[in-house]
């Protein structure tokens, strides 16, 4: 014990030192400590913000129903959207237009025909035929891209085009036939 005794007072100046450097240390660490506690406890109160006296367990599990209620509705409206889609192949997405003059003795291009066709080319060819004392009008049905009825040139041009050609609100297609 003596000797333990002797050696301490021999290097005292030695340990002082020692322990005053470990001593800096220990600060240097506690601040840093410090520092990352302080940022995870912002980041605590950012993530339980507006959740009063709620721990982090509870503020999962909340997030996790959410997750799952937003799941859930994602799958609604996808299954709606693919009914939307269904439903939507029946409506109109094609047109063709086309004006004319249907008779020589009358000065504009009056007479037109216009064919409206779903996805599957299945609609119809309105047509409107311009005379100098009166006017028709006729309407034949079109089954997959082809109508049991006789129909014009200028009839099959607007199928034509009507096939060819998807309505995407920018381009409407017309022309000009001369006879």
């Amino acid at each position: 014990m003596t000797t333990v005794l002797s050696t301490i007072k021999e290097n005292a100046a030695i340990f002082i030192l020692a322990s005053f450097i470990l001593n800096i240390i220990m600060i240097f660490l506690l601040v840093g400590n410090y520092a990352a506690t302080a940022s995870l406890k912002d980041r605590y109160k950012k993530l339980t913000k507006g959740m009063s006296g709620k721990n982090i367990e509870s503020i999962l599990f909340e997030h996790m129903e959410r997750m799952e209620d937003a799941t859930r509705d994602f799958e609604n409206l996808n299954s709606k959207i693919n009914i939307l889609d269904n439903k939507m192949s029946f409506g109109i997405q094609k047109l063709g237009f086309i004006r004319y003059n249907a008779f020589s003795d009358v000065g504009s291009d009056l007479s037109y025909s216009i064919a409206l066709l779903d996805q599957n080319d299945n609609g119809f060819i309105l047509t409107g035929i311009h005379g100098r004392a009166e006017s028709y009008s006729y309407a034949k049905s079109v089954k997959n891209g082809v109508s049991n009825y006789h129909i014009s040139t200028e009839e099959e041009q607007a199928l034509e085009r009507a096939k060819s050609n998807y309505l995407d609100g920018e381009k409407v297609l017309s022309a000009k036939v001369n006879k």
